[in-house]
Protein backbone atom coordinates (compact mmCIF):
# COMPACT_ATOMS: atom_id res chain seq x y z
CA UNK A 1 0.00 0.00 0.00
CA UNK A 2 1.33 3.44 -0.97
CA UNK A 3 2.27 5.78 1.89
CA UNK A 4 0.61 9.17 1.43
CA UNK A 5 1.71 10.99 4.56
CA UNK A 6 4.64 10.42 6.90
CA UNK A 7 5.28 12.57 9.97
CA UNK A 8 8.05 12.13 12.51
CA UNK A 9 8.38 14.19 15.69
CA UNK A 10 6.51 17.15 14.17
CA UNK A 11 6.74 20.46 16.03
CA UNK A 12 4.93 23.74 15.48
CA UNK A 13 5.87 26.69 17.68
CA UNK A 14 4.35 30.16 17.72
CA UNK A 15 5.96 33.24 19.28
CA UNK A 16 4.37 32.41 22.62
CA UNK A 17 3.56 28.71 22.67
CA UNK A 18 4.60 25.25 21.50
CA UNK A 19 1.45 23.92 19.83
CA UNK A 20 2.73 20.62 18.39
CA UNK A 21 5.48 18.84 20.26
CA UNK A 22 6.22 15.39 18.92
CA UNK A 23 3.56 14.11 16.53
CA UNK A 24 4.29 10.79 14.80
CA UNK A 25 1.83 9.63 12.16
CA UNK A 26 1.66 7.67 8.91
CA UNK A 27 -1.27 7.59 6.48
CA UNK A 28 -1.52 5.02 3.71
CA UNK A 29 -3.50 5.26 0.50
CA UNK A 30 -7.18 4.48 0.98
CA UNK A 31 -7.18 4.74 4.77
CA UNK A 32 -9.92 6.68 6.57
CA UNK A 33 -8.74 8.38 9.75
CA UNK A 34 -10.55 10.02 12.64
CA UNK A 35 -8.50 12.79 14.28
CA UNK A 36 -9.48 13.20 17.94
CA UNK A 37 -8.42 15.24 20.95
CA UNK A 38 -9.60 17.86 23.41
CA UNK A 39 -9.73 21.57 22.61
CA UNK A 40 -6.17 22.80 22.25
CA UNK A 41 -4.75 19.33 21.62
CA UNK A 42 -3.39 20.46 18.24
CA UNK A 43 -5.82 19.00 15.68
CA UNK A 44 -6.31 22.15 13.59
CA UNK A 45 -2.63 23.11 13.91
CA UNK A 46 -1.61 19.66 12.67
CA UNK A 47 -3.82 19.92 9.60
CA UNK A 48 -2.79 23.51 8.93
CA UNK A 49 0.90 22.61 9.12
CA UNK A 50 0.49 19.68 6.74
CA UNK A 51 -1.45 21.91 4.33
CA UNK A 52 1.29 24.53 4.37
CA UNK A 53 -0.67 27.18 6.28
CA UNK A 54 1.82 26.97 9.18
CA UNK A 55 5.59 26.64 8.97
CA UNK A 56 7.04 23.38 10.23
CA UNK A 57 9.12 24.21 13.33
CA UNK A 58 10.76 20.82 13.79
CA UNK A 59 10.67 17.17 12.84
CA UNK A 60 10.10 15.66 9.41
CA UNK A 61 7.12 15.58 7.05
CA UNK A 62 6.67 13.85 3.68
CA UNK A 63 3.76 13.68 1.26
CA UNK A 64 3.81 10.94 -1.37
CA UNK A 65 7.51 10.43 -0.67
CA UNK A 66 8.45 14.11 -1.07
CA UNK A 67 10.13 15.65 1.99
CA UNK A 68 9.17 19.08 3.29
CA UNK A 69 12.85 20.05 3.68
CA UNK A 70 13.81 19.07 0.15
CA UNK A 71 10.91 20.29 -2.02
CA UNK A 72 8.88 23.31 -2.97
CA UNK A 73 5.98 22.73 -0.58
CA UNK A 74 3.72 25.01 -2.60
CA UNK A 75 3.81 22.29 -5.26
CA UNK A 76 3.63 19.31 -2.90
CA UNK A 77 0.61 20.66 -1.03
CA UNK A 78 -1.35 20.43 -4.27
CA UNK A 79 -1.69 16.75 -3.33
CA UNK A 80 -3.55 17.83 -0.16
CA UNK A 81 -7.12 19.14 0.07
CA UNK A 82 -8.92 20.57 3.06
CA UNK A 83 -12.54 21.42 3.84
CA UNK A 84 -12.65 23.88 6.73
CA UNK A 85 -14.84 26.52 8.31
CA UNK A 86 -12.36 29.17 7.14
CA UNK A 87 -12.98 28.37 3.48
CA UNK A 88 -16.71 28.07 4.08
CA UNK A 89 -16.94 31.54 5.66
CA UNK A 90 -15.24 33.26 2.73
CA UNK A 91 -17.47 31.94 -0.04
CA UNK A 92 -19.89 34.59 -1.26
CA UNK A 93 -23.57 33.60 -0.90
CA UNK A 94 -24.23 34.86 -4.46
CA UNK A 95 -21.82 32.39 -6.04
CA UNK A 96 -23.40 29.39 -7.74
CA UNK A 97 -22.68 25.85 -6.63
CA UNK A 98 -21.04 25.11 -9.99
CA UNK A 99 -18.76 28.16 -9.64
CA UNK A 100 -17.78 27.09 -6.14
CA UNK A 101 -16.83 23.59 -7.28
CA UNK A 102 -14.98 24.93 -10.33
CA UNK A 103 -12.98 27.30 -8.11
CA UNK A 104 -11.27 24.31 -6.53
CA UNK A 105 -9.46 23.57 -9.79
CA UNK A 106 -7.87 27.01 -9.69
CA UNK A 107 -7.06 27.15 -5.95
CA UNK A 108 -9.40 30.12 -5.79
CA UNK A 109 -12.06 31.16 -3.28
CA UNK A 110 -14.92 32.91 -5.09
CA UNK A 111 -14.44 32.12 -8.74
CA UNK A 112 -13.82 34.78 -11.31
CA UNK A 113 -12.82 34.45 -14.94
CA UNK A 114 -13.88 31.79 -17.41
CA UNK A 115 -13.50 28.06 -16.77
CA UNK A 116 -12.60 25.68 -19.57
CA UNK A 117 -15.15 23.15 -20.77
CA UNK A 118 -12.93 20.35 -19.46
CA UNK A 119 -12.91 21.86 -15.96
CA UNK A 120 -16.69 22.34 -16.02
CA UNK A 121 -17.20 18.72 -17.05
CA UNK A 122 -14.92 17.58 -14.25
CA UNK A 123 -16.87 19.73 -11.79
CA UNK A 124 -20.13 18.12 -12.89
CA UNK A 125 -18.60 14.66 -12.38
CA UNK A 126 -17.47 15.59 -8.87
CA UNK A 127 -20.92 16.96 -8.06
CA UNK A 128 -22.52 13.80 -9.40
CA UNK A 129 -20.27 11.77 -7.09
CA UNK A 130 -21.47 13.87 -4.14
CA UNK A 131 -25.11 13.55 -5.33
CA UNK A 132 -25.51 17.32 -5.73
CA UNK A 133 -25.51 17.68 -9.53
CA UNK A 134 -29.03 19.12 -9.40
CA UNK A 135 -27.74 22.01 -7.25
CA UNK A 136 -25.33 23.32 -9.92
CA UNK A 137 -27.31 26.52 -10.71
CA UNK A 138 -28.28 27.21 -7.08
CA UNK A 139 -26.70 30.02 -5.07
CA UNK A 140 -24.48 29.00 -2.16
CA UNK A 141 -26.56 31.18 0.15
CA UNK A 142 -29.72 29.29 -0.72
CA UNK A 143 -28.66 25.71 0.05
CA UNK A 144 -28.63 23.90 3.40
CA UNK A 145 -25.53 23.50 5.56
CA UNK A 146 -25.42 19.77 4.82
CA UNK A 147 -25.58 20.43 1.07
CA UNK A 148 -22.91 23.09 1.47
CA UNK A 149 -20.53 20.53 3.01
CA UNK A 150 -21.04 18.23 0.03
CA UNK A 151 -20.29 21.15 -2.31
CA UNK A 152 -17.07 21.90 -0.43
CA UNK A 153 -15.97 18.27 -0.64
CA UNK A 154 -16.64 18.25 -4.39
CA UNK A 155 -14.63 21.48 -4.63
CA UNK A 156 -11.73 19.95 -2.68
CA UNK A 157 -11.67 16.87 -4.93
CA UNK A 158 -11.22 19.00 -8.07
CA UNK A 159 -7.42 18.81 -7.69
CA UNK A 160 -7.51 15.00 -7.40
CA UNK A 161 -5.68 15.07 -4.05
CA UNK A 162 -3.96 12.15 -2.37
CA UNK A 163 -5.46 13.03 1.02
CA UNK A 164 -8.61 14.94 2.00
CA UNK A 165 -8.85 16.69 5.38
CA UNK A 166 -12.30 17.42 6.81
CA UNK A 167 -12.11 19.85 9.73
CA UNK A 168 -15.24 19.38 11.86
CA UNK A 169 -17.61 19.20 8.86
CA UNK A 170 -20.65 18.53 11.08
CA UNK A 171 -20.26 21.81 12.94
CA UNK A 172 -23.45 23.85 12.56
CA UNK A 173 -25.60 20.90 11.50
CA UNK A 174 -28.71 19.98 13.47
CA UNK A 175 -28.90 16.38 14.80
CA UNK A 176 -30.90 15.06 11.83
CA UNK A 177 -28.70 16.79 9.26
CA UNK A 178 -25.62 15.53 11.10
CA UNK A 179 -26.79 11.91 10.94
CA UNK A 180 -27.58 12.27 7.25
CA UNK A 181 -24.14 13.73 6.60
CA UNK A 182 -22.39 10.95 8.56
CA UNK A 183 -24.31 8.37 6.50
CA UNK A 184 -23.32 10.18 3.31
CA UNK A 185 -19.67 10.34 4.39
CA UNK A 186 -19.81 6.65 5.28
CA UNK A 187 -20.89 5.83 1.73
CA UNK A 188 -18.29 7.94 -0.08
CA UNK A 189 -15.58 6.60 2.24
CA UNK A 190 -16.27 3.14 0.83
CA UNK A 191 -15.46 4.28 -2.72
CA UNK A 192 -12.02 3.25 -3.96
CA UNK A 193 -11.66 6.41 -6.07
CA UNK A 194 -11.92 8.64 -3.00
CA UNK A 195 -8.45 9.49 -1.59
CA UNK A 196 -7.31 8.94 1.97
CA UNK A 197 -9.58 10.86 4.36
CA UNK A 198 -8.80 12.51 7.70
CA UNK A 199 -11.84 13.64 9.70
CA UNK A 200 -11.21 15.95 12.66
CA UNK A 201 -14.04 15.90 15.18
CA UNK A 202 -14.84 16.29 18.87
CA UNK A 203 -17.65 13.76 18.78
CA UNK A 204 -17.19 10.01 18.36
CA UNK A 205 -20.69 9.59 16.95
CA UNK A 206 -19.60 11.65 13.91
CA UNK A 207 -17.12 8.95 12.87
CA UNK A 208 -18.61 6.90 10.02
CA UNK A 209 -18.61 3.10 10.58
CA UNK A 210 -16.44 2.56 7.49
CA UNK A 211 -13.51 4.53 8.95
CA UNK A 212 -10.45 2.40 9.53
CA UNK A 213 -7.98 4.27 11.76
CA UNK A 214 -7.74 6.92 14.47
CA UNK A 215 -5.14 9.38 15.75
CA UNK A 216 -5.60 10.84 19.23
CA UNK A 217 -3.64 13.95 20.19
CA UNK A 218 -2.96 15.28 23.67
CA UNK A 219 -0.95 18.42 24.44
CA UNK A 220 0.43 18.50 20.90
CA UNK A 221 1.68 14.91 20.97
CA UNK A 222 0.52 11.59 19.63
CA UNK A 223 -1.32 9.83 22.43
CA UNK A 224 -2.38 6.85 20.28
CA UNK A 225 -2.56 6.00 16.59
CA UNK A 226 -3.58 2.90 14.70
CA UNK A 227 -6.57 0.78 13.75
CA UNK A 228 -9.72 2.40 15.04
CA UNK A 229 -10.88 -0.60 17.06
CA UNK A 230 -7.57 -0.67 18.92
CA UNK A 231 -7.30 3.09 19.53
CA UNK A 232 -10.79 4.39 20.25
CA UNK A 233 -11.43 3.05 23.74
CA UNK A 234 -12.28 4.26 27.22
CA UNK A 235 -8.68 4.31 28.43
CA UNK A 236 -7.32 6.45 25.59
CA UNK A 237 -10.24 8.88 25.51
CA UNK A 238 -10.14 9.28 29.31
CA UNK A 239 -6.47 10.20 29.01
CA UNK A 240 -7.16 12.56 26.09
CA UNK A 241 -9.93 14.49 27.84
CA UNK A 242 -8.60 14.30 31.38
CA UNK A 243 -11.81 12.78 32.75
CA UNK A 244 -13.34 9.35 33.08
CA UNK A 245 -14.94 8.45 29.76
CA UNK A 246 -16.83 5.34 28.75
CA UNK A 247 -16.61 4.49 25.06
CA UNK A 248 -19.10 2.08 23.53
CA UNK A 249 -20.17 1.04 20.06
CA UNK A 250 -23.65 0.63 18.62
CA UNK A 251 -24.59 -0.25 15.03
CA UNK A 252 -20.99 0.25 13.97
CA UNK A 253 -20.69 3.77 15.40
CA UNK A 254 -18.76 4.94 18.45
CA UNK A 255 -20.26 6.88 21.34
CA UNK A 256 -18.73 8.47 24.44
CA UNK A 257 -20.24 9.07 27.87
CA UNK A 258 -18.36 11.25 30.34
CA UNK A 259 -18.71 10.22 33.99
CA UNK A 260 -18.19 12.11 37.26
CA UNK A 261 -17.84 15.45 35.47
Amino acid sequence: MKRILEIKNMAFITASKRILNGVDWNVENGERWALLGANGAGKTSLMSTICGLNYLSGGEMSVCGKKYSECDWSKIKERIAIVSAGINRHIEPTETVLETVVSGAYAMVNFWGEASEAVCRRAVRKMRGMKIERLAPCLMGDISNGERQRVLIARALMINPSVLFLDEPCSGLDPVARDKFVSFLNEIAKAEKIPAIVLATHYLEEIPPSFTHALILKDGKTLAAGKIGDVVNSENLSAAYGAKCVVYRRNGRFFLRAENV
